[in-house]
């Protein structure tokens, strides 16, 4: 998450218009701390029903699906290209 944080805001701050990169990152906090939440309810769900092994499996192959996405997204190659004025 580390490596990942500081990749992902300075892209979004290069390519979103100064005006409204207070509305986009509240909106992308949001959404990230509803998943947070759901994620952890989920995870206890699974560990109930499931046990440990199977939802280590389940979120290992989530990360490994979310990992694969990216390698294979428009995303890796994203450049913004600077305007000098």
């Amino acid at each position: 998450m580390g490596v990942e944080d500081t990749n992902e805001i300075s892209y979004r701050q290069s390519v979103a218009p100064d005006e409204i990169q207070g509305r986009m990152n509240t909106t992308i906090r949001t959404v990230n701390r509803i998943v947070f939440f759901f994620g952890a309810l989920l995870t206890g769900v699974f560990l109930a029903f499931f046990g440990y092994h199977l939802t280590f499996g389940i979120g290992a192959s989530i990360f490994l699906l979310a990992a694969l996405i990216i390698v294979f997204s428009p995303l890796r190659n994203a450049r913004h290209e600077e305007v000098v004025t």
